[in-house]
């Protein structure tokens, strides 16, 4: 067992709190702000755990729960990419690999953190997979009870995000089936939602 620092425990939690400052373009719940970093992670990793218990997939929780905690920890230091952004898309893989990078300088002695970064950014388990595809069906979810708030305000074509969600997704069946129900709740009043 080693002694306590609190200066290194003070330096992870300014990261924490730079992890907190990085705002994403989906809303919050109050609509009056955008949603940050570490929201999303708390709303998607709570999401997978639901799902995995309501739906018995028979999953790691523990590995669910450290993935959906660290799975846009890089985003501390590369920021957000919005999914419709193709300038800042080009240059996300090496903007995240720098920043885990970085993380791993700064904080070497937390090993298990930069365990977890790696094996979730392999998918390489069913579990990094799951929260994957959990990730790119909260945003749906987010817009479908705000009204299309965020898709109005970006103007998101609501064609080309179907197509986009159902190739990121379609590799967990639970997943996709929970995008194709709420699609099909969506298309009847897609003029609520969207703007075209």
């Amino acid at each position: 067992m080693k002694q306590p620092d609190i200066k290194r425990a003070t330096e992870f939690m300014r990261l924490l709190h730079t992890f907190q400052s990085v705002q994403r373009v989906m809303f919050a719940p109050d609509l009056a702000r955008k949603e940050n970093d570490v929201e999303h992670s708390y709303t998607l990793t709570l999401l997978c755990w639901y799902l995995n218990d309501s739906l018995e997939l028979g999953l790691d929780t523990n590995k669910l729960l450290e993935y959906g905690l660290v799975h846009d920890f890089v985003e501390v230091y590369a920021g957000d990419t919005y999914v419709f952004d193709q300038k800042r898309k080009e240059t996300k893989h090496r903007r995240e690999e720098e920043a885990r990078l970085r993380i791993a300088r700064e904080f070497p002695e937390f090993k298990s953190l930069h365990e977890s970064i790696e094996q979730y950014e392999s998918r390489g388990s069913p579990e990094a997979l799951f929260v994957y595809a959990v990730d790119k069906l909260v945003p749906m979810l987010t817009n479908y009870l705000q009204k299309g708030h965020a898709w109005k305000e970006m103007k998101v074509p609501r064609k080309e995000l179907y197509a986009l969600k159902r190739e990121t997704i379609q590799s967990q069946e639970q997943v996709r089936e929970l995008l194709e129900q709420l699609i099909r709740e969506i298309e009847p009043h897609w003029n609520e939602f969207f703007d075209a």
